[in-house]
């Protein structure tokens, strides 16, 4: 199994193997706890396993009692320009970049 990548540009793994929603759950429910209150912008790529991530990282931030701006399919440099125009607290972009698709990760934006 290849191991979890943690790293500057966030957290990465193979989706089923050391990425799966309840890692996804984690990170993110830290994140929300980490951040002080307002909007958090959550965006993803074009992977196969993004929707679900998407779903998993949706609930997390909610549950920390943040409004989540579900940005959908969206490139990272957009949402990360974003944040300014909401005013948001942060962003997570789910996507792994150049990775193969069986890839997928968690980008955090404060």
């Amino acid at each position: 199994m290849k191991p979890l990548k943690l790293n500057i540009s966030g957290v990465r793994g193979i989706v089923g193997q050391t990425i799966t929603p309840e890692l996804v759950v984690d990170f993110c429910s830290a994140f929300g706890t980490m951040i002080p209150s307002g909007p958090v912008l959550l965006g993803r790529d074009t992977r196969p396993s993004g929707k679900m991530l998407q779903e998993a990282a949706t609930a997390a931030l909610m549950s920390t009692g943040h409004e989540v701006i579900d940005l959908d399919i969206s490139p990272t440099p957009i949402i990360q320009f974003l944040v300014k125009k909401y005013r948001a607290s942060g962003d997570v972009s789910i996507t792994a970049g150049h990775n193969t698709a069986e890839w997928n990760a968690l980008n955090f934006i404060n």
